[in-house]
């Protein structure tokens, strides 16, 4: 039995995914955030990486962000998260 070894970019892959998901199941218990306050809560350092991971989710219409910046989760998220547990 051979195992595959772990590549950097898989590593990057699950971590990109965890933070998505992470964001998902914050909207889902806490409801809609503005845009910013979701970047300090999960990216208190300022990388970049939470606008990533919500643009992503808007690009597969997980979330929608209003004019004003609140992040909300769609059904379609909601879905996605039932379908991960």
């Amino acid at each position: 039995m051979s195992t595959k070894p772990i590549r950097l970019g898989d590593k990057e892959q699950k971590r990109k995914k965890s933070l998505q998901r992470r964001v998902l199941q914050h909207l889902k218990h806490h409801g809609p955030k503005h845009y910013d306050n979701l970047s300090l809560l999960f990216d208190p350092h300022r990388t970049g990486e939470t606008g990533l991971a919500v643009e992503a989710l808007k690009k597969r219409h997980y979330v929608k962000i209003d004019r004003d910046g609140m992040v909300q989760i769609t059904e379609s998220g909601l879905r996605v998260l039932e379908q991960q547990i």
